[in-house]
């Protein structure tokens, strides 16, 4: 997607709330199958370029997942391309098993961090949350 100036251009605001709603992407539903992958690794640290859509856990390689692709097209969406010098997603993640009202599962804890580099600028976000069970 062509880059947007002028008065379609992401205003100093937008792009200072971009990294919260990266993050916010990463925790939420769009997740997806991914969370199934996650889980099945048990616990690490993984991160996501969100120039080129590379993952890693524990700095080994990892298929392309399909969150990365999410996250990219809300960065296609802002237009920033041309202007966006680094894009990062590193995330903390652990299945821990639960167990509620007699129910029992295994709840993914994440807590992920956005760094955004833009025209020389840092923006950055970080959030945390637990999704319930398998």
């Amino acid at each position: 997607m062509p880059e947007r100036t002028g008065p379609g251009a992401p205003s100093e605001a937008e792009l200072e709330a971009l990294p919260e709603r990266l993050c916010q992407i990463f925790l939420g539903w769009r997740l997806g199958d991914d969370r199934d992958a996650l889980l099945a690794l048990g616990e690490g640290a993984l991160r996501i370029d969100l120039l080129t859509g590379e993952c890693w856990c524990d700095d080994e390689p990892l298929p392309a997942l399909g969150i990365a692709a999410e996250l990219d097209r809300e960065l296609d969406r802002v237009g920033l391309a041309d202007r966006l010098e680094a894009a990062h997603l590193d995330a903390l993640f652990a299945a821990r098993p639960y167990r509620s009202r007699g129910r029992e599962g295994t709840a993914l804890e994440l807590a992920c961090r956005v760094v955004l580099r833009v025209d020389g600028r840092e923006y950055a976000a970080e959030a945390r949350n637990q999704t319930g069970g398998a």
